[in-house]
């Protein structure tokens, strides 16, 4: 089964929010690949997600 969801808010904040409405196994996201001390200074979306989440959370780099 395949579907689309569009929400508005913070994005991090979101994305929790519905990982738990649909209770979620694991949160996969894109992240750009930076370094890590791009990440390190970075506020990233993905960064709130990890260290928010109550589930596991994979982290897929995208590529250039």
């Amino acid at each position: 089964m395949s579907s689309v969801m569009v929400k508005h808010g913070h994005p991090a904040a979101v994305i929790l929010q519905v990982a738990d409405q649909l209770h979620a196994d694991v949160i996969v996201m894109g992240t750009h690949g930076k370094g890590a001390l791009e990440y390190t200074f970075l506020g990233s979306v993905a960064k709130r997600v990890v260290r928010k989440s109550r589930v596991p959370v994979l982290l897929v780099p995208l590529l250039d």
